[in-house]
């Protein structure tokens, strides 16, 4: 496909993603699947559907369009034309091949992917319930004549008129001691590195083993322990855990717990996830796992990655692992542009500049650097040209004034197997991928029945260039 300039494997998996993302799917779910259709269907297709693909997937002028916003040049062509058009249907036709294909096949899912199915369940049941949830509070405080807060606070208001309902009985003592244990979490230093910063807080309040099935808080239906709490604690992103240390911050924690725990069980009720909008997201979801599987095993499982075969793959590209023209700087990026002409004359002196370079190491400043034309085309151009032990600068870049002086031009020369095995590998990886990746869409388009609406195809083009 000459107008996508990246590959087809990333593209359809971004628009997979995308559908989940919006809940979308080719299929409405729950629907009887469609009978095929015969080349005569071409002539009967509603003007606003481009496509139908296999057993009734369909693709629509509004999923075209919003595939095509989702995704940006280069990820696809800049603009639209017949042409451009043309290619990236044939793009959503193969996706739609490719799922239909996929989901034809039983698939056994990885523990990490049934996790995350449950975990987009449990998310979408939730939030739909806490949407419903809010709204009556909304209602029962508008009927009231009262106003209505944001929604952090309305949801604040919607638990604790749940929880009244409920006749919890806390136990008082536990939620001191449970503080305690919680304000003993050490506060992360502002002054350590982010990896120490995101461990301490991601730490766990230290809990007795003799504690764990206590209840915090129960009722005729209710019963939340210790245990119960240190899941949900275990389960909210570190970055947003608010800081606790009193036994009323450990009671509302304990009713988020119980809040969440009743929306869900009455999302099951209801039956929630059976909604259209949640249906169609799961269905998604399964469908991605599913290509997953079989682009695992018909295009990643494929890929020889022997040393003969990447050895062969280096020396039929032999040039392109092959290191330019480079220079090496000791560059230094000041303040102000007399701070900069005092540096460019301490490092004409080499001794003292390579003195300085050391100490900046040691220090943790790295004012060594190496250039080639691609990184920098102007200031590789100057610095060659005035060649090694000159000073080039002071030059105004965007924070402060930047100097350098050249200590080495250093030619190009061509990397032996060993040294550009990585690159070798990563390269015939991508394109052997790509090339398996488009011969198994070729392969399930061709054997998927398809039905083009031509004039609606060309509307689509007419409409987007106007009158």
């Amino acid at each position: 496909m000459p107008g996508m300039h990246r590959g087809t494997v990333v593209i359809l998996f971004s628009l997979l993603l995308a559908g989940i993302a919006a809940g979308g799917g080719g299929r409405p779910a729950g629907a009887a699947p469609r009978p095929k259709t015969n080349p005569a269907a071409t002539r009967t297709l509603p003007e606003s559907l481009l496509a139908r693909v296999g057993s009734g997937r369909e693709i629509t002028v509004s999923r075209f369009r919003d595939a095509w916003a989702q995704l940006r040049p280069p990820d696809r062509p800049d603009s639209l034309t017949p042409e451009t058009a043309r290619e990236f249907l044939q793009l959503l036709i193969g996706k739609e091949a490719l799922a239909e294909a996929a989901m034809r096949e039983p698939w056994v899912w990885a523990a990490d992917e049934s996790a995350g199915y449950r975990a987009l369940r449990d998310h979408l049941v939730l939030r739909a319930m806490l949407d419903s949830t809010l709204e009556v509070e909304r209602r029962r405080l508008t009927a009231a004549g009262d106003s209505v807060p944001a929604e952090g606070e309305l949801g604040v208001m919607a638990r604790d008129h749940l929880i009244a309902t409920l006749d919890l009985r806390f136990d008082p003592a536990l939620l001191e001691r449970l503080a305690r244990s919680f304000a003993a979490i050490p506060r992360p230093s502002r002054d350590s590195s982010l990896t120490s910063q995101l461990r301490v807080l991601g730490a766990m309040p230290q809990v007795e083993d003799s504690l764990l099935a206590r209840p915090i808080a129960s009722g005729p239906d209710v019963r939340f322990t210790v245990l119960d709490l240190l899941d949900l604690w275990r389960n909210t992103n570190p970055l947003t855990r608010p800081r606790i240390s009193t036994a009323e911050q450990v009671k509302d924690l304990t009713g988020n717990g119980i809040f969440e725990r009743v929306l869900r069980r009455e999302g099951e009720r209801r039956h929630v996830a059976a909604r259209p909008d949640i249906a169609r997201a799961l269905a998604q979801k399964r469908e991605f796992i599913a290509v997953s599987h079989l682009v695992a095993r018909e295009v990643y499982a494929k890929i020889a990655t022997d040393s003969l075969t990447l050895e062969r793959h280096y020396r039929a590209h032999i040039d392109d692992w092959s290191l330019p023209l480079r220079l090496r700087l000791i560059r230094l990026v000041l303040a102000d542009r007399a701070a900069a002409v005092q540096m460019r004359l301490r490092l004409a002196n080499a001794a003292e500049a390579e003195s300085l370079a050391e100490r900046g190491a040691r220090a943790g400043a790295a004012y060594r650097t190496v250039i080639a034309a691609e990184n920098d085309s102007a200031l590789f151009a100057r610095a060659l040209a005035a060649g090694a032990g000159a000073v080039v600068g002071p030059d105004s870049v965007r924070n402060g004034w930047a100097v350098a002086r050249v200590t080495e031009i250093v030619p190009p020369r061509r990397r032996d197997y060993a040294e550009a095995r990585q690159l070798v590998y990563h390269d015939w990886y991508g394109k052997e991928g790509e090339r398996l990746m488009e011969e198994l869409i070729e392969r399930t388009r061709k054997a998927t029945r398809v039905a083009v609406n031509e004039p609606a195809l060309a509307a689509l083009t007419a409409a987007a260039h106007g009158p």
